[in-house]
């Protein structure tokens, strides 16, 4: 007999919290998140300023699957794909699944949530699209349909299984908390992107009348293609940047005329290389081998981040996109985007 374990928690709820699937203790009571990884996220969820009290709690799916793996009801391939497999967003799922996500949307209907968490990769992918928990984890993001913040993080039985994701998921969870009542900050963004020659010389100018006059922070970062500078990126405040592009999807010749991009790149040594100058990056050890084989000069380095973040926290990841993910103040993932090049983008 299917046994069909139901949500818990308060309606309305300014809080929901959706799990993957129920396990066998949560089987046994009919209730969600009651066994061992039930107990780990209530700790965590009041380590993060979060009673669960106040949290309406539920799963995707309803009924147990068999190893505990929600995967299972999930066609990995399209060659695992079988008559009891239902098309639900870009997967072939069992019917467990769909039933269980159109229960879900009933249940966001009468909760009124004004945030979610979502834990695991099951829930994240119902509500957005989105697959791949260990990238999108701490992004602040909002459902596909109803337009509902959204904040995903890893589930208490993978943390139960990997111990040192507890740190990161708390942290998780206090952006959640932080979020709750309030909506999403808009940063006052001011960005150059694809600028013309004028914007270009015209800011760096101005960034090397500041770094004659005090010392100037900057964050910079290159983007490069085929062992070569696609783009260079420079910022001088959380919310000022210009992004230089080099490279050209619409020309093979480059984004410049050659006199245009050796005023440019005059214009990028004198400022980076400024004794005024300090030169905050990730793994700028790279910049500085393209910097130098392609401009001849090695910025004037203040700060690596990426060593900086390792001195500190030894045991987490390097990468930039965990420590934006840790760090910045307005944070969804962003990785995949890199790889698409666009005419005009």
């Amino acid at each position: 007999m299917t046994i069909q374990v139901g949500p818990e928690g308060p309606i309305p709820a300014q809080v929901m919290v959706i799990g993957e699937a129920p396990g066998a203790e949560e089987e046994r009571q009919g209730k969600p998140f009651v066994g061992a990884s039930g107990h780990e996220l209530t700790r965590m969820l009041h380590e993060a300023g979060i009673s669960r009290s106040e949290c309406f709690v539920t799963n995707v799916c309803r009924e147990r699957p068999f190893a505990n793996d929600i995967t299972n009801f999930i066609a990995k391939a399209k060659k695992d794909q079988t008559s009891d497999h239902i098309q639900l967003r870009d997967k072939w799922v069992k019917r467990p699944i769909v039933s269980g996500y159109n229960l879900l949307l009933q249940e966001i209907e009468m909760v009124k949530p004004g945030l979610i968490i979502t834990l695991g990769n099951v829930p994240l992918w119902a509500l957005t699209g989105i697959w791949g928990i260990t990238k999108w984890r701490g992004s602040m993001l909002r459902t596909s349909d109803s337009n509902i913040r959204l904040v995903p993080t890893y589930h208490p039985a993978a943390i139960l299984r990997q111990w040192d994701w507890r740190a990161i998921a708390v942290h998780d969870l206090r952006r959640a908390a932080k979020y709750r009542f309030a909506d999403y900050p808009v940063p006052p963004w001011n960005f150059l992107v694809r600028p013309s020659f004028g914007d270009t010389v015209r800011t760096l100018d101005n960034l090397l009348d500041l770094a004659h006059q005090q010392p100037l922070e900057l964050s910079f970062d290159l983007e490069t293609r085929s062992g070569h500078i696609a783009c260079a990126g420079i910022s001088w405040t959380t919310n000022d940047a210009i992004s230089i592009p080099f490279m050209c999807v619409e020309n093979q010749e480059g984004y410049w005329q050659a006199w245009e991009e050796a005023e440019i790149v005059y214009r990028l040594y004198l400022l980076l290389t400024h004794p005024n100058a300090q030169v905050v990056g990730q793994n700028l050890l790279y910049d500085a081998q393209y910097t130098y084989r392609h401009w001849h000069f090695i910025p004037r380095v203040y700060q690596d981040t990426m060593i900086s973040h390792h001195v500190a926290f030894a045991g987490l990841p390097k990468k930039l996109d965990f420590q934006a993910s840790m760090y910045c103040e307005q944070y969804v993932q962003w990785k995949p985007d890199r790889t698409a090049w666009k005419v005009g983008g």
